[in-house]
């Protein structure tokens, strides 16, 4: 219709009819583009706070995976403390020797924190991660994951000397069947007492148990921060009590 009225417009020389029904197009064209543009921002508005939604119920998962996991070290650094100082003082009763024993055996490995992160993985190969919230949202995962990949390369440093640690000659292990796995630890006390050497092991140990403790601290606070962000840009309070994970 626009056409024919232009056409005729043309052959009458009519240049102001012309100007009009040639703005008119311009008009229609530019607010078609404008429409589609709006219908896009929209649609990646949605696909963003999805996004943001799923990285939040990951941070949630985070901190309680975090949570247990700084528990456990807990565990392991006050029965670590418990047997040293017994094992420094060469006092302590017969029926301490199984809680000795247990916290020895416990400081055995030292297991890489690895929570969930497969959310994050996808939002930054799909290039949206710049999106996600605000600068205070998108640095408090920054920095999440930066605590965690720091925690990650002290803790490979620090499990060195558990090769050391394994080899003390007071130290005996029941392996399983197949004789592939330790799964129990024996200790022969006076040979330990005069061990000066193996004592000094053991205490470089707890101390290094202590270090994993102290940065799992530090992932588990900086874990609330990015939930506590992702909650305001998500609209919703970070849950910060999910049950702990259970692996059974």
């Amino acid at each position: 219709m626009i056409v024919k009225r232009l056409t005729d417009a043309l052959r009458r020389q009519d240049w102001a009819m012309v100007a009009i029904e040639f703005a008119l197009v311009v008009l229609g064209v530019l607010l078609a583009f404008q429409i589609n543009e709006w219908a896009s921002d929209r649609a990646s508005a949605g696909q963003r706070q999805v996004l943001a939604e799923r990285l939040l119920e990951e941070a949630e998962l985070d901190l309680a995976y975090i949570k247990q996991a700084v528990n456990y070290q807990q565990n392991v650094v006050r029965g670590l403390g418990f047997a040293t100082r017994r094992i420094v003082s060469k006092k302590w009763r017969e029926a301490d020797e199984e809680r000795i024993t247990a916290s020895l055996a416990s400081a055995r490995s030292m297991v890489a924190l690895a929570p969930p992160s497969s959310v994050y993985e996808d939002v930054g190969s799909s290039g949206e991660f710049n999106k996600i919230g605000n600068v205070g949202v998108r640095a408090a995962i920054s920095r999440y994951r930066a605590t965690l990949s720091f925690e990650e390369r002290m803790r490979q440093q620090l499990q060195v000397p558990l090769t050391t640690y394994e080899r003390i000659p007071a130290f005996r292990y029941e392996t399983d069947p197949e004789g592939k796995e330790r799964i129990r630890l024996f200790v022969d006390f006076p040979a330990l007492l005069r061990d000066r050497q193996a004592q000094q092991v053991i205490a470089l140990t707890a101390e290094n148990h202590r270090i994993i403790l102290m940065l799992r601290r530090r992932a588990f606070r900086d874990s609330a921060k990015m939930c506590v962000a992702l909650g305001a840009a998500v609209g919703r309070a970070c849950n910060r009590n999910l049950p702990l994970p259970r692996f059974d």
